[in-house]
């Protein structure tokens, strides 16, 4: 079927080999290859580039990836709404969450969607908000989990309040104190995360810091927020998590809310304007269920 050279041709992208992709779709090497190289043929376009370093996309090929992304996701969807007319539950979807919202939130998730839906196949991508929001926006998900601000090209459904939290060693003056002081944060050794891992962390900051003379500077930043709280752990400075990522974490450390209270929504998105699976609504169904939102 046509659909399938198009199919064969973004996991190649996606996967950067032609052997890859054929044992991710249950192909021989020589029919993936065929079915690029009849795109090829019929476009009269060089849509790869092999070299010694391996395979990746010719600059033709990069312009036409997003428009046969969407033809593929379209024709997805028309597949599951046939399927659905026929009252077959059957579909896939694709999600990006962090790995605290992975950990925490999503089994149950996960559990109870495919407990109801058992033949929609989900693909899980762990990346981080910021990158959740640019693959939505590019169409390379079909739903993801992301914090604020939101892109306009996203529809966003707030599901929850993330308490942010001082992380303490177990020696601090404060660990046994009920919350933190925010300003505390100007007389201490920071340990922060990175902006690419968590903007959140540096918005509470950026906060502080308008309402200091001396801005706030980290001793450190880190992009790993296991590795903060061992740090924190060995005595050498606090830091700043949310509750999501400091759950279930095998660390001796003390953890306060700030004073005054700091937060971070977490919200659900979709891209804007583009008709979603039965597959992605459903999931979403299951989502807003499990945040007593529908």
């Amino acid at each position: 079927m046509a659909i399938h050279k198009y199919q064969a041709f973004v996991k190649v992208a996606e996967m950067g080999s032609i052997t890859k992709a054929a044992e991710a779709m249950g192909y021989t090497q020589s029919a993936v290859s065929r079915m690029v190289a009849d795109l090829e043929d019929e476009w009269n376009l060089n849509l790869l580039r092999r070299s010694r370093g391996g395979l990746a996309l010719s600059s033709d090929g990069l312009m036409m990836l997003p428009y046969i992304k969407d033809l593929c996701s379209h024709y997805e969807a028309l597949q599951e709404q046939a399927n659905s007319l026929k009252g077959l539950e059957t579909g896939f979807i694709r999600i990006g969450s962090c790995s605290s919202f992975s950990t925490q939130c999503l089994p149950s998730i996960l559990k109870n969607f495919e407990k109801r839906y058992p033949h929609i196949v989900f693909q899980l991508q762990n990346m981080e908000y910021s990158e959740t929001e640019e693959a939505l926006c590019a169409g390379e998900i079909d739903c993801g989990f992301i914090s604020a601000p939101y892109s306009p090209e996203l529809e966003v459904t707030v599901l929850m309040r993330d308490r942010m939290l001082a992380v303490l060693p177990p020696d601090h003056p404060l660990a046994d104190a009920p919350c933190y002081p925010l300003q505390r944060f100007s007389e201490e050794r920071i340990i922060k995360l990175t902006d690419e891992a968590n903007n959140e962390v540096s918005k509470v900051f950026d906060q502080l810091n308008a309402l200091l003379d001396t801005p706030v500077t980290a001793y450190c930043d880190v992009n790993d927020d296991y590795s903060i709280m061992a740090m924190v752990e060995s005595g050498l400075g606090v830091s700043l998590l949310s509750e999501l990522v400091t759950g279930r974490m095998p660390f001796d450390i003390r953890l306060k809310e700030l004073d005054p209270p700091q937060y971070r929504d977490v919200a659900i998105a979709v891209k804007k304007g583009r008709r979603q699976s039965p597959a992605t609504e459903k999931f979403i169904q299951i989502v807003l269920e499990h945040f007593n939102l529908k």
